[in-house]
């Protein structure tokens, strides 16, 4: 008979939001042994089930009901001991499930028009006063740097045919206040050539859906052959291997719009620098996260066009603030 903690992470789709709660569950599996199941929700009406659901809440009105009207959900037959989700459009779905079956629940992230009290545990990047909020340094990341590295130094050596150092280049998109014109996928690839030519490096480029195929297209037509170890053209041929990547380079470069790649880039533990290009910019409470980062040593911020000496120096490793996390809300969870 196993003493696991079964938990049911609700998944919404969306990889930012998933793999911060598979980040926390990886790292609280270190501590207490977890039987984890995803379960797939999908909100039925957006805005309008969101606004009518907040109400619902607040009300206490029938769980079980709005469950069925608001969401296209399947969960397992067998209760759950722990509910977890992140992102916006699981939140309402965590908490009617947490009503039905009356378990402890986590939420990770902003939950919208919801109480964070009405959450065991509401894991934030900002306080928001609740008596049940913890404060992250960084959101949870099932990156683990030390498979990573291992997995990036394999993958270089069957490879990458040159000894030049690697940079990575983690690329977002249209996001976080932040919009990208054609021409500003051109300037950083201009950049990037210039950067490999000034310090004898070759890139590694990964792309992602928020790029667009014609952004994609321009920063492919702007990056030197000769700057180009390796890249990943998402809108061409997607490839599951980002974290290889990450693990392969001496130095990882990620754009600023995409808080989820930030943090995934942080948790490799390598040297890092938040490239700040496109139109706009992030709004105050995104802003002031960046900051922090940049105070605790995890990155460098760095506008495109910028010159760059070399890389910078590496930080406080990233797993110390997971694994501290996660010990965090097992003791709030009283779950040990």
């Amino acid at each position: 008979m196993t003493n696991a903690l079964r938990v049911w992470l609700l998944s919404d789709g969306v990889p930012g939001h998933v793999n911060q709660a598979r980040g926390l569950l990886y790292w609280m599996a270190k501590q207490r042994e977890l039987d984890v199941e995803e379960v797939s929700v999908r909100l039925r009406a957006g805005t309008l089930s969101r606004q009518i659901l907040t109400v619902w809440i607040e009300r206490s009105m029938d769980h079980v009901r709005a469950l069925k009207w608001a969401y296209a959900i399947d969960y397992p037959v067998e209760p759950p001991d722990l509910i977890v989700s992140a992102g916006g459009n699981t939140a309402f779905a965590n908490v009617l499930l947490q009503r039905r079956f009356e378990v402890p629940n986590v939420f990770i992230g902003s939950g919208r028009r919801l109480s964070g009290k009405i959450f065991s545990a509401h894991l934030t990047l900002e306080p928001t006063g609740g008596s049940t909020n913890v404060v992250m340094t960084l959101s949870p990341s099932n990156i683990d740097a030390l498979a990573v590295a291992e997995a990036g130094r394999t993958w270089r050596q069957e490879t990458i045919s040159s000894n030049r150092p690697l940079f990575c280049m983690a690329c977002g998109g249209n996001g976080a206040g932040v919009r990208y014109r054609v021409r500003d996928w051109t300037r950083l690839g201009i950049w990037m050539s210039r950067i490999a030519s000034e310090l004898d490096i070759r890139w590694l480029v990964s792309t992602s859906r928020r790029t667009t195929s014609t952004g994609e297209s321009a920063l492919r037509a702007a990056i030197a052959d000769s700057a180009l170890a390796y890249a990943i053209w998402w809108h061409q041929r997607p490839e599951p291997i980002f974290q290889t990547l990450l693990g392969a380079a001496d130095c990882n470069f990620v754009t600023h719009d995409s808080m989820s790649m930030i943090n995934e880039c942080i948790s490799a533990e390598k040297p890092l620098v938040v490239v700040q290009g496109g139109r706009g910019g992030p709004d105050t409470r995104y802003t002031n996260v960046l900051n922090k980062f940049t105070q605790l040593g995890f990155c460098v911020r760095i506008q495109v066009d910028a010159g760059l000496e070399g890389v910078p120096e590496m930080s406080v490793p990233a797993r110390d603030y997971h694994n501290a996390l996660a010990e965090d809300v097992l003791r709030r969870l009283s779950i040990s």
